[in-house]
């Protein structure tokens, strides 16, 4: 698999593990919802300090994102769609 769609696949995989939306990993981690989408599609280049801070807010280490996958392992499911009970958004 090619690194970026590696790198892509582990974080998408340990952020809903974690039950984390792509926009709260991004809150939490200081970067933009939408490069976070695009690195779980691996369509960016991410640098090592984004993926440290990702690491940090998902609970992982750096190796973890480099992790391949079993031969014909399907992505995570997404997250169920609309709010988490309980939130406050406005």
């Amino acid at each position: 698999m090619e690194a970026r769609k590696l790198v892509g696949w582990n974080v998408r995989r340990l952020r809903v593990a974690k039950g984390l939306t792509i926009e709260e990993l991004a809150g939490r981690a200081e970067a933009d919802a939408s490069f976070v989408a695009r690195l779980e599609r691996g369509q960016v280049n991410v640098g090592i300090l984004m993926l440290e801070r990702l690491a940090k807010q998902l609970g992982a280490k750096l190796v973890e994102f480099m992790v391949e996958p079993e031969a014909g392992a399907k992505p995570p499911k997404p997250l169920k769609a609309g709010r988490k009970p309980g939130s406050n958004r406005s």
